[in-house]
């Protein structure tokens, strides 16, 4: 009875010893599951991983277990969107990054984020870098585009796509009651998505009358359906955003004879200047470019993510 006593604590730590090298041994094989499409969500993470095809996991500067996070919104559209059966996003944006960071061979997780936390802008006051990546909550923004003003804040990536799939016109309620005409906007209140490369400083540069236009005349809106609603209530005169979105749309036209290019490269992960995550991330794209799953992620604008509006693959997609 003595013996027995006595060897029950050893038995305990045995098991406790155990316990500890089996939770060891789970954590390294998660940590070894590159590339895939976990989240970060309000300081908790998860995820499903993807499979893929088509270029393989290269280790390209595979030194480290770091866990590199890029923030991604959803804008619902085929280049990110939420699916409502998984609860995650999805679309172009998400296939391109689970793919370059499996062939880096790193850890990246997206965190879900509102826009503004990666450039904001706000009617009258300067644009700026926005708090999120300022700050290092994450490591990039995941599909902005290069434009003359972010470039001064941010670096980028070699970009993913063209800017021929951005091409952006005036929007109108349909049969222009207010007999909106782009050649002199003088007085007239245009609307934008806040923190869209399709700004008011685009519309500065374009060779029409009426601009800058005074930032009483600036009404931003957060997404895209709010948009319409401002257009549609005649709140505002136009509307300036990607023809590729609202060309289909039945609750606005769109102007004709006037189209203008707001960026200055494609989508790209934007980063702060001191971050190193180009330094794998283009060697990584470049081999994705040349392979035939680059193909098939552009083909998926369609076939996968086609059920929200977007660019064509031959719109966005580089050699299509």
């Amino acid at each position: 009875m003595g013996d027995s006593g006595s060897s029950l604590p050893i038995i305990v730590s045995v098991l406790a010893l155990v316990i500890a090298i089996i939770a060891v041994i789970l954590g390294a094989v998660s940590l070894s599951q590159k590339g895939t499409n976990n989240y970060i969500i309000g300081g908790g993470d998860g995820g499903s991983s993807a499979g893929s095809t088509g270029a393989q996991t290269d280790g390209i500067n595979d030194d480290d277990d770091r866990i590199w996070v890029v923030a991604i919104g959803h804008a619902a559209e085929s280049l990110e969107y939420i699916d409502e059966l998984s609860g995650q996003i999805e679309g172009f944006d998400v296939d391109i990054v689970n793919a370059v960071c499996r062939i880096a061979g790193k850890n990246c997780r997206f965190s879900a984020d509102v826009y503004t936390r990666c450039w904001d802008s706000e009617v009258g006051a300067a644009q700026r870098g926005g708090v999120g990546l300022y700050s290092g909550f994450y490591d990039a923004c995941t599909g902005w585009f290069h434009t003359y003003l972010r470039d001064r804040t941010f670096q980028f990536s070699d970009p993913f796509s063209t800017i021929e799939g951005e091409k952006v016109g005036f929007f109108v309620k349909p049969g222009n009651p207010r007999n909106f005409t782009y050649q002199d906007i003088s007085g007239k209140k245009i609307g934008f998505l806040d923190g869209y490369s399709s700004d008011e400083s685009c519309v500065a540069r374009q060779d029409i009358q009426g601009v800058p236009i005074p930032p009483e005349n600036v009404i931003h809106y957060l997404d895209r359906e709010q948009l319409v609603a401002g257009i549609q209530n005649e709140e505002v005169d136009a509307g300036f955003d990607p023809v590729v979105y609202l060309k289909d749309s039945d609750m606005v036209e769109v102007i004709p004879g006037f189209t203008a290019q707001c960026a200055i490269a494609g989508q790209s992960m934007m980063m702060r200047k001191d971050n190193t995550m180009w330094e794998w991330w283009n060697p990584a794209f470049a081999k994705l470019r040349a392979s035939t799953e680059y193909k098939r992620i552009c083909r998926d604008l369609l076939e996968q993510h086609g059920h929200f509006p977007g660019p064509s693959p031959e719109e966005h997609c580089f050699d299509y």
